[in-house]
């Protein structure tokens, strides 16, 4: 198990697994008060004739209130909206080009755990998946690392469902659909075949989304996978969209993905077991040189 864990944390390199230690000299920070109330606090309190109050008096006397206008207090009120539904709502542009395809990979790191760069998340991709993991129980390799950090986003949640069936037994209950009034809506089931039963460790961090931060919380609740990385995104959901003008569209879940016995991945993530920094750029380079020379040549 050292092994598997030290393989983790060479295949995961340049990352720093531990805080670092204050500079000699320097003052820890000043603890926050315990009276003191947080700005979403402050918000909490207000009641609807406040929040009216609030508003008139702003439009009416505030020193630029001149250059509001209607409009612009209905702008605010929207970007105001959107920043307290973020990461299930967003104003963005209209998508002229389709997310490129990003290849799975797979290999075996010192012979004794197996490494699966799942890649975009397709029925191809499921059945590589498949074979890769039959492959590594035929040659007794009896543990996985699963890197989730180069799967776009997609909302698939069928194929989510398919590719967590491999790793857990045929008729397990993966997760389900919720919708606004919080009533179950589909049931995603394992339907088979099982083709790994050894120890699972997902990378992942706040790329990981949709379809796969589902597959990450099924295979953590149904084989106890442990997540390494930073935090998922929140965005297990299923989003609609409204065309806007010029080009804007809004996007707004109207759903979201929950699994029995956890808690919602909807809006805070998958919170990782080891938590694991790492800054954009290195990981960009370290999945490129990744897919090019092979993670091992990073061991």
């Amino acid at each position: 198990m050292k092994l598997f864990f030290a393989i983790i944390a060479a295949a995961l390199w340049p990352l720093s697994l531990f805080a670092r230690e204050p500079s000699a000299g320097s003052s820890p920070a000043p603890e926050t008060q315990a009276s003191e109330m947080t700005e979403s606090e402050r918000f909490g309190v207000l009641s609807a004739e406040d929040v009216a109050q609030a508003l008139s008096a702003l439009q009416q006397r505030h020193i630029s209130s001149a250059t509001l206008g209607t409009n612009g207090i209905a702008k605010a009120t929207l970007r105001g909206l959107l920043g307290e539904l973020y990461p299930g709502a967003e104003l963005a542009g209209v998508e002229k080009t389709a997310t490129p395809l990003s290849p799975f990979r797979a290999e075996t790191l010192d012979g004794a755990v197996g490494y699966i760069r799942l890649g975009s998340l397709m029925t191809q991709t499921v059945g590589e998946l498949e074979a890769t993991l039959k492959d590594f129980t035929a040659r007794k390799v009896d543990a996985v690392v699963l890197d989730l950090r180069a799967t776009p986003e997609t909302e698939n949640y069928d194929l989510a469902a398919q590719a967590a069936a491999r790793f857990v037994p045929a008729g397990t209950k993966l997760f389900s659909i919720h919708g606004p009034d919080g009533q179950a809506g589909k049931v995603f089931t394992a339907g088979g075949p099982r083709v790994f039963e050894g120890d699972v460790v997902i990378v992942a961090d706040g790329t990981t989304a949709g379809a796969a931060e589902a597959l990450a919380a099924s295979l953590r609740r149904h084989t106890r996978a442990m997540i390494v990385g930073a935090n998922t995104s929140g965005r297990a959901v299923e989003f609609s969209t409204l065309p806007l003008g010029n080009e804007q569209v809004l996007r707004f879940a109207t759903a979201d993905i929950r699994i029995e016995g956890l808690p919602p991945v909807y809006p805070r993530g998958l919170a990782p077991d080891l938590e694991v920094v790492q800054d954009r750029t290195e990981r960009d380079d370290l999945l490129a040189g990744g897919l090019e020379k092979g993670v091992s040549s990073f061991v």
